[in-house]
């Protein structure tokens, strides 16, 4: 029992859920609607009436928005209205009688790609999760870099132009308005003659791969907008590794060739000779990170 964790990734709509193993590997999974509108302490019922009979000895929980991972409480989020303040590590403690712990969905997955994919071998590492937003998770000297108030890696949120596209959160010119799902969805809709409906990034993909030219265009944008965001994180952090995770990252090498181009166009060249660029093959890195950021010990 004490080697396996739970490992919960809570997103607007579904949360996945998953019993993993000291080496990561998820050995039970299941996933249920989230229901927002149910209250946060409906959620809690919900999931520990469906694990509470699985052996665990600890229980991780990801949640997208800012978390005091201290008090396990859901400070900010904008999908789950009506959650904030609620302490998910007393709730789920007292429901299930394990240790919880409770952070940030991209610190999670950013945990688990570097104790899975990179070994934890690398001692400071960018995480970054690509998907319909985009998150982050540093790794610095081998530890999660949390910040002051817990809000440390909000890369999504860099700004690329000042008067570029609206994002979500409110600013204008984000990262995440170029390399996020409804970024990759406005720039199939400008380069594209026929953009893929429904839309998806990965039809972006299959089309790009199919010789379609306005879809590799697109591809080329986000992946040279995303390697100009990564490029300031390199010179500020000199990082080991960076480790791109999510759905977005599945476009392979299309993704990846624009971000490499501009990594070598860099000038000051030795921080960027030095880092190893990785997009490990996709798993529920939030499920696995949680669970395994549930084995570490807090501090």
């Amino acid at each position: 029992m004490k080697n396996l964790s739970v490992g919960i990734d809570v997103g607007g709509t579904y949360a996945k859920i998953g019993l993993v193993d000291a080496k990561g590997e998820v050995l039970r999974s299941l996933q249920i609607p989230t229901n927002p509108a149910e209250g946060p302490a409906n959620f809690v019922r919900r999931a520990a009436a469906l694990i509470k009979n699985w052996s665990f000895g600890s229980v991780g929980l990801g949640l997208a928005g800012g978390v005091d991972a201290r008090t396990g409480t859901l400070l900010f989020v904008p999908n789950l209205k009506g959650w904030t303040g609620f302490s998910f590590k007393k709730a789920f403690s007292k429901s299930l009688g394990v240790s919880v712990i409770v952070d940030n969905d991209a610190n999670a997955a950013a945990w688990g790609g570097y104790k899975v994919a990179l070994k934890a071998r690398p001692r400071t590492v960018v995480g970054i999760t690509l998907g319909t937003g985009i998150g982050g998770g540093l790794i610095i000297d081998g530890r999660l870099h949390r910040g002051a108030t817990g809000s440390a890696g909000e890369i999504g949120h860099l700004t690329l132009e000042l008067k570029g596209p609206r994002c979500h959160c409110g600013r204008r010119g984000c990262l995440e308005t170029y390399a996020g799902t409804y970024g990759i969805r406005r720039l199939a809709n400008q380069l594209m003659r026929r953009p893929p409906a429904p839309f998806t990034p990965k039809a972006v993909a299959d089309a790009a791969l199919s010789g379609d030219r306005g879809a590799r265009n697109v591809w080329d944008v986000v992946g040279t907008r995303l390697g100009q965001g990564l490029a300031n994180l390199i010179l500020i952090l000199n990082p080991d590794a960076v480790l791109l995770l999510g759905g977005v990252a599945r476009a392979g090498r299309l993704v990846l060739d624009p971000v490499r181009a501009v990594f070598a166009a860099q000038p000051f060249r030795e921080p960027f000779r030095k880092v190893v660029l990785s997009a490990p093959s996709d798993r529920d890195w939030g499920v696995v990170g949680a669970a395994l950021l549930s084995r570490e010990p807090r501090g």
